[in-house]
């Protein structure tokens, strides 16, 4: 009896011990991104990529290319295994001194070498640093700052460097360009609910986020960081027809637990406080990578800007402009001139304006009639009518109070 009694305790230990360790992986659930010296070594295997270094050292589990192929076991080349000792398993490594770690993907009919995107080791503090100087990771706090670089000449508007708008984010189905959307925290991301029309039937593990991406159609490892989506929330009073509540959440995390970290091409924005609104007339910044022209059958490949100018509630609920179509969840804004606009693929995007040296986030890209078209401005999900829903959904009150705002005196 005590030996069954004694078997029985250790079964339930080594029970509990297994779902201790799924929870440890799982930090994201929490929006919890874990210090260097957690996750850099993990059973005495190398989990990331030290700066300088080609990744020859890497020893961890990633399997899949940064063109997001699932790699194919070593074995598959006898001829690799047996010249650089590989393993029967499908990880990605460098045993040739690559620029990068590596693995065989089939693409095409083709086995061919694709490079993998494997994290950087984050910098372990000394005590020569202070503590504010080791944090990677924006807080309500430090969100809405940029590099501001426009280069030259949505409709209209500018080619941009991700450094102008590091907080916005490239939703891909599959390998193909979705949506935009907008960093909030390190684990969420804004956008549009129109862009999932299969609602609470989405596949979430089809879709990917990139952030500090500056072209659709190329990977930059130095500048971007890629997730899965771990969640998505679409707005439940959301309707198709009209557009209506048309705003989503995705929760973000990347092939090693990890949410955003802050660099120079990927940041958030600030929140303004529930119900701001800015007056009309006032200018404001939209970026994304959709349609140069209405009628066009191609995204743009890069990222672009435009400066709109809001327009007042009246006027757009005006029946010379979209008449009762525009609800009080939505505002709009254009061109003066009518020459610059969102458009098809922009949708998801933000509306930000500055304020104070920050960026806020007013708008989310929704929809219009046309692009760049007279009497009919880009409508915009009204962000500051949804503060309450965000912070319930994230778990992260502390993001949704403005507090960043400037307060009047």
């Amino acid at each position: 009896m005590k030996l069954l009694v004694t078997l029985m305790m250790w079964c339930l230990h080594d029970v509990a011990a297994v779902w201790r360790k799924k929870a440890e992986h799982k930090t994201w659930i929490n929006n919890v991104i874990l210090p260097a010296r957690d996750r850099q070594q993990h059973d005495g295997l190398a989990q990331c990529v030290e700066d300088g270094s080609n990744g020859s050292e890497y020893s961890g589990t990633i399997s899949v290319t940064a063109s997001h192929h699932r790699c194919l076991s070593w074995n598959i080349s006898k001829h690799l295994q047996i010249i650089y000792g590989l393993g029967s398993h499908k990880y990605c490594r460098n045993p040739d001194n690559s620029p990068m770690p590596w693995c065989l993907v089939r693409r095409n009919k083709l086995i061919v070498r694709e490079f993998c995107k494997i994290p950087r080791c984050e910098v372990k503090p000394t005590n020569s640093l202070r503590h504010s100087e080791t944090l990677k990771q924006d807080t309500e706090t430090t969100c809405g700052k940029r590099i501001q670089k426009r280069i030259y000449r949505i409709v209209g508007g500018v080619k941009s460097t991700i450094e102008s708008q590091p907080w916005v984010a490239s939703i891909f189905k599959g390998e193909a360009f979705q949506c935009g959307g907008t960093l909030i925290t390190p684990c969420w991301v804004l956008t549009a609910a129109h862009c999932f029309p299969e609602g609470a039937k989405t596949s979430i593990h089809r879709f990917s986020v990139h952030l500090g991406k500056n072209a659709i159609n190329e990977t930059n490892l130095r500048k971007e960081q890629m997730f899965k989506v771990a969640k998505l929330v679409i707005h439940e009073d959301y309707t198709g027809n009209n557009y209506n509540n048309d705003i989503a959440l995705l929760q973000i995390v990347d092939n090693s637990g990890q949410c955003a970290h802050r660099t120079h091409s990927v940041r958030t924005v600030c929140l303004p406080p529930p119900q701001q609104m800015l007056p009309s007339g006032s200018f404001c910044d939209i970026a994304g990578y959709g349609r140069e022209k209405s009628n066009s059958v191609y995204f743009s490949r890069f990222l672009k800007e435009a400066q709109v100018k809001l327009i007042s509630q009246k006027v757009c609920q005006h029946n010379d402009y979209y008449g009762a179509e525009v609800t009080n969840n939505m505002f709009c804004a254009a061109s003066p001139i009518w020459t610059e606009d969102a458009c098809q693929g922009d949708s998801g995007g933000p509306l930000v304006c500055e304020m104070n040296g920050r960026m806020f986030l007013f708008g989310v890209i929704s929809w219009g009639h046309g692009c760049a078209t007279e009497f009919n401005p880009g409508v915009y999900t009204k962000v500051t009518n949804y503060n309450q829903w965000i912070a319930q959904h994230t778990g992260l009150p502390s993001f949704t109070k403005g507090i960043m705002y400037p307060q009047k005196d």
